[in-house]
């Protein structure tokens, strides 16, 4: 039996990730019909496959979707692997950019963890939302950031994470039904961050996808106020999920059941390609293993 191969996993995780061979080919430095052969061979290997064409694009199978998660673990300890060679390695300056949500959520344990496994480590912070802290990762004026659907840059190594858990939210002092439709919610106000940020597409492509814009919309650069602003009962916006559940365990807000759905929002560490040293592959690691522990963000793909 032929044996599957790191090169056949990294093909596979890369084009279910990205959703394109094409795309995991520029990813991997690689031509697209060696990704084609490669997962052609992993496929004979495994006798299934692992992709559905569906015209000129692909989307992963029942197979397939059910191998991404052991794939990205594989991939995973091997990063493990490596990067512990360098534990000793791992010390003084990092600069780390998170987006605001998620660091609301995630910061404190991924610092605490970052404390106790590299202590010579000195993170320096810089918490926005992801258009804010883009132009200084590419300016180098930051190591490494976690961005909330960042942008693909050349000179730049995406790392898919996962995706965030993501809802309409209001404080239950709104008399809204049980299933919310932009239609619903037109007359109220409703708050987001700024133009060009995700958050800001989320709210003005839901009202859109109805034909419709909301009567007011409020612009808020922090997403800390904003969730504030919600729990409040000022107006209604869209954040992750569990930045509201103690607000939800309080009565104050709930999650609105909507139609059409908001989608869940991607993860990703953001990096140099050519600047991948110990202490940023030590940040990325911390920064997975305590997602994992936390089952906070849902698999790339589902």
């Amino acid at each position: 039996m032929s044996r599957i191969t790191i090169a056949q996993l990294e093909a596979f995780f890369w084009t279910a990730t990205l959703r394109s061979v094409d795309q995991a080919a520029r990813r991997l430095n690689l031509s697209q019909p060696t990704i084609s052969l490669r997962l052609k061979s992993l496929e004979m290997t495994l006798g299934t496959s692992l992709f559905d064409r569906i015209g000129r694009g692909i989307r992963l199978s029942s197979d397939g979707l059910a191998m991404l998660e052991d794939a990205r673990e594989v991939l995973d300890g091997i990063e493990k692997i490596a990067s512990q060679r360098n534990d000793k390695r791992v010390s003084g300056r990092i600069r780390v950019g998170l987006s605001e949500g998620f660091a609301i959520i995630c910061l404190s344990p991924i610092l605490a963890r970052l404390h106790h496994v590299y202590p010579a480590l000195s993170p320096e912070l810089m918490v926005s939302t992801t258009p804010f802290i883009e132009p200084d990762l590419h300016a180098r004026e930051l190591d490494v950031a976690f961005l909330v659907n960042p942008t693909e840059n050349a000179d730049f190594r995406l790392v898919p994470l996962g995706a965030q858990p993501t809802s309409w939210v209001a404080s239950t002092r709104w008399d809204l039904p049980s299933v919310v439709t932009p239609h619903d919610l037109m007359a109220h106000p409703i708050i987001s961050n700024p133009a060009g940020s995700i958050n800001y597409r989320q709210v003005s492509g839901w009202f859109a996808s109805a034909g419709l814009t909301p009567e007011r919309l409020d612009i808020c650069n922090s997403v800390a106020m904003l969730a504030h602003l919600v729990n409040t009962g000022v107006a209604i916006g869209v954040y992750p999920s569990k930045m509201a559940e103690r607000e939800i365990e309080d009565g104050r807000v709930r999650l609105l059941n909507t139609v059409p759905p908001i989608a869940d929002t991607p993860i990703f560490a953001k990096y140099p390609s050519n600047a991948e040293s110990p202490n940023v592959r030590a940040c990325v690691n911390t920064v997975r293993e305590v997602l994992g522990e936390l089952n906070y963000l849902t698999a790339v793909g589902q």
